[in-house]
């Protein structure tokens, strides 16, 4: 019985002894102080910064004004989006008229005489069965809202 009250005193002590102390809580960081402190996070930043630097002569409407032909769907009129990672948020809202997801694979890059800058070229499939191959320019101010014909552009939450 004594080791008893023995311990349960120590608790007691314990317990009043952190009581006294203010022990400050660590001020938890916001998930922006996590990312701007590792450093892949820095060096993506600056990747993007200096994509952005390429992009300050491009457009900023859903179209290039200078292309002609079928919307994304032919070199000399691709889709106009901000930066390699535009395209990838571009073909992540694809989608068929009945409103399949659309699976893509960048299969290179070339250029058409109209346009200034390289392209980037997509195969598209649906449902497993390849559409075709879409045009994508990531050399401008903004991503186009603008889907090429026969398939829609889904509105992401």
């Amino acid at each position: 019985m004594t080791t008893f009250l023995v311990i349960t005193g120590i608790v007691i002590l314990i317990i009043v002894v952190l009581n006294f102390i203010k022990i400050k809580p660590k001020k938890q960081k916001s998930v922006m102080n996590e990312l701007n402190g590792n450093p892949k996070f820095k060096e993506m930043q600056q990747l993007f910064s200096s994509m952005q630097t390429l992009n300050e002569g491009g457009t900023n409407c859903d179209t290039i004004p200078e292309g002609f032909g079928d919307f994304g769907w032919e070199v000399t009129n691709p889709i106009p989006v901000n930066t390699i990672f535009g395209n990838i948020a571009y073909l992540a809202r694809l989608r068929t008229n009945e409103g399949d997801k659309i699976a893509y694979e960048r299969i290179g890059s070339t250029c058409s005489k109209n346009i200034e800058k390289p392209i980037d070229m997509y195969e598209i499939y649906a449902s497993g069965n390849k559409i075709g191959v879409l045009y994508i320019s990531p050399y401008h101010k903004k991503k186009s809202d603008r889907a090429p014909k026969g398939l829609k552009l889904a509105v992401l939450p």
